[in-house]
């Protein structure tokens, strides 16, 4: 089935990240859909290591939200289970434009103080458009978990795993520090290989 169209608002979202994408490239976006959102990431990942992709990553997140705003935000905010269990909720409502559908589930997180408890803070991301449709696990790794995953704990004090599937497509996102260590997904030679166009282990 075909991803719905996406309405105004949705669209005005995609065309800021691209051209934010663009503006750090220095380059003039061609278009600005969805396929012009993997062309522009492409673009990005082409004749870079992987550490250079995701620091043009962290430059767009500087764009889209100011040092400043950050600051704010990481000063006065704390990873509380309602704030975690907030931004859970926010992500399965904004980000369906990105990334596609997703649902809230309960994992169990380990506090500052050691001790556990159970939150509605993970998120399940049906089939990841972006890794779908990009057919490939260094744009995954590269430009969407490792700078995502950084910026929300290091910019906004609140920590993300980010855990994709690279046989399904799926993903499961946990706001606030999983009780239980959640493996790494295997990462194959190509993640580090900045020159191949697609990935044939997706």
């Amino acid at each position: 089935m075909p991803p719905k169209s996406l309405n105004w608002l949705e669209q005005w979202c995609l065309a800021r990240l691209i051209r934010a994408i663009a503006n750090v490239l220095g380059v003039r976006a061609r278009r600005f859909d969805y396929v012009g959102f993997i062309e522009i990431t492409r673009q990005l990942k082409q004749g870079r290591s992987p550490a250079q992709q995701q620091a043009i990553v962290a430059k767009v997140f500087d764009l889209l939200i100011p040092p400043t705003v950050s600051a704010l935000i990481r000063r006065f905010v704390r990873p509380t289970r309602w704030v975690c269990e907030g931004n859970a909720w926010f992500a399965t409502r904004l980000t369906g434009w990105l990334v596609g559908a997703s649902d809230r589930y309960w994992v169990e997180v380990l506090l500052p103080n050691k001790s556990r408890q159970w939150q509605q803070s993970g998120v399940r991301i049906q089939k990841c458009r972006y890794l779908a449709e990009g057919q490939c696990m260094a744009l995954c790794v590269n430009l969407c978990k490792k700078p995502t995953e950084q910026f929300f704990r290091q910019q906004l004090g609140l920590p993300l795993t980010m855990t994709p599937n690279f046989r399904d497509s799926s993903c499961e996102m946990v706001f606030g520090t999983p009780a239980h260590p959640i493996p790494e997904p295997t990462i194959l030679p190509c993640w580090h290989e900045p020159t191949q166009a697609s990935c044939p282990h997706v």
